[in-house]
Parts: C-alpha cells; structure tokens; sequence
C-alpha cells in the first residue's frame, strides 16, 4: 500500500496543475499587484472568470453591489481575497475530474462548502484573520479524501464501514489511521506542499481534524477546526453539537467565541451554499 507521499505523486500525473492561481499568488508575492496585471492573469481562462464573478456576486461575498467585470471583483474584494478567492476555485477544479464510487463529487463540495461558508463567518468574528483565506482554507480542508477514495477504493470501503461502526461516521480520520497508517489531512499536505501551496493552507489541511498537532495552534486553523464540525450540523439540520465531530475545547478559548455563536454562525447557511454549489459543480 503506498504511504501519503506516493500515493500523491501518483495522483497528480490525472489532476490539473493549479497554474492560473500559482501565477497570481507569485505576481502578488513578488508586488506585482496592478489591477491590470491580477485582472489579465485571471482572464486568461474565461471559465475561472465566470466563477469568479458568479462567487462575487453569490451571497456568500456579499458586497451589496453588482459585480460585472474582474477588474470591479478585483476592486470590490481586494487582493488578497481575490487571491484566496482564485486558489479555492482552481485547486476545487483540479479535483472535479477524479473519479470515485464512495462518494458524489456534490456531496464531497456540498459539505466543503459548509465548512467554508462558516469558516468565513468565523473569520469575521476574530480579529486578524482574513475571511477570504478562511473560507480557501475551509473550501480545500478534505481534498485529501478525494485522493484516498479514487485511489484506493478498497482500502476506503473498509475504513468507512469501520467509522461508521466504531464512531458513527463522525471520526472517519481516526478509521482511515487504523487502515491505512494515515489519513487524509497527511495526503492533504503532501498535495499542498507539492503544489507549494501557502503555508496557512497547508496548515489547515494537516491540522483540522486536531489543531493541537500544532503549536502555537494558529487561529485559521481553529476556526477551520470549528467550521468542520458545525458543517456537519448544518447538513444534518441539527443543532446539537453531540450529532458533530468534537470541537477542542482550545478552539472556543482562543478565539473568544463559544457555542453561544453557534446559532447566528447557521443563519441563512443553506441558502448560501445552495448558491455556491451550483457554481462548483458546474465547471
């Protein structure tokens, strides 16, 4: 069986290389922040630009004013947003072609969608953090089980009737462990250092399951951490928090938030991402 490090050098040879989003990120990196310059990267491939003016103007961003050309989003949302905003929907694509029997594309997004949608609300509650970077991080935070499940097919079958049985579905990370050796926030990484994605997002991608893998534990993780578990309740219609993974008790402590937020954070949710699907699903 091939460790997390083979088993995404053999997968990246079937999914797209993030080039449009790398080519913003190093042109922003190195200060080449024209509007013109971000605006004609983006543009260079009209169905990232259809997304990304269809996500402007979703309900998830929110600006309150009509978005009609990349140069506005770009104004509109910034840099830095735009950036995060252009990564989640590239590396999202990469993965709409891998092929698997365990779990719909739809279902995979649906619930990315969740974690990133309240990931961004989170954000905005915390000082510091950048909501676009949250709702990235919380977008892309499973794509290592999209990798297990087309790869390892058997292997994945098993673990899921084991979480299912042992942990009611909702510790899939510890039956992948006992399976494979590892799980999927390891493959994650290994993608997202492959594909040098930033070092926040790799570290939401290693440590959503249990943030205290790093220390200090990172704020962005945290909340990636909590949005996790209450992605969950918001697909299950619940609003207990026993019906969810379990959320470190460290999380709520360091972001000044409790559960008490937990209702205002669902508000209008499903709405939001029933608008969101629609777009990625449908590149």
């Amino acid at each position: 069986m091939p460790n997390a490090h083979e088993l995404v050098a053999k997968t990246t040879s079937l999914i797209s290389f993030p080039d449009v989003a790398i080519a913003l990120n190093s042109a922003l990196s190195n200060g080449d922040n024209s509007s013109k310059t971000v605006t004609e990267i983006i543009e260079r491939d009209p169905a990232l630009t259809a997304a990304v003016l269809r996500i402007s103007n979703s309900a998830a961003m929110n600006t309150g004013v009509e978005i009609n050309t990349v140069s506005r989003a770009v104004s509109r949302l910034g840099y830095r947003q735009i950036n995060e905003l252009v990564l989640g929907i590239e590396v999202a694509r990469s993965f709409n072609g891998l092929s698997n029997d365990l779990i719909t594309i739809e279902d995979f997004w649906q619930h990315s969608l969740y974690c990133a949608s309240i990931a961004k609300r989170i954000a905005k509650l915390c000082k510091g953090v950048d909501a676009g970077a949250a709702f990235t991080a919380g977008l892309l935070h499973d794509i290592g089980q999209l990798i297990i499940f087309s790869r390892l097919a058997e292997e994945s079958e098993e673990f899921l009737s084991k979480s299912i049985s042992d942990f009611d579905g909702l510790s899939t990370y510890i039956s992948e462990k006992q399976v494979l050796g590892y799980d999927h926030s390891n493959v994650g990484l290994e993608l997202a250092m492959r594909w040098k994605l930033p070092l926040s997002l790799q570290q939401c991608l290693f440590a959503h399951h249990e943030p205290n893998k790093i220390q200090p534990t990172p704020d962005l993780v945290m909340i990636v951490h909590i949005a996790n578990s209450l992605a969950v309740l918001a697909e299950l219609k619940s609003s207990s928090l026993d019906d969810a993974p379990g959320i470190e008790a460290s999380a709520w402590t360091q972001l000044k938030l409790n559960s008490d937020h937990i209702p205002a954070l669902l508000d209008g949710i499903n709405e939001e991402v029933s608008d969101l699907l629609n777009i990625f699903i449908s590149h």
